[in-house]
């Protein structure tokens, strides 16, 4: 496996795995009968701050092949 491949693995991990159990925590929130919108909130800003610092991770190594 490349460094390259390494590094994208690991910020797919960074980006999608948080963000997901913001969302469930949206999910049992709903369930719960309580606020949810914040989670909801929180799980796109960090979807978006995020994946903007990945994708310059990602071009930052690209540029140096």
């Amino acid at each position: 496996m490349t460094k390259e491949t390494v590094v994208a693995r690991v910020l797919v991990v960074l980006v999608f795995a948080p963000a997901g159990g913001l969302f469930g925590k949206a999910v049992a929130a709903v369930a719960a009968g309580s606020g949810w919108w914040p989670w909801l909130a929180a799980a796109v800003i960090w979807l978006v701050v995020v994946g903007l610092a990945a994708v310059a991770v990602s071009n930052r190594f690209d540029e140096h092949r």
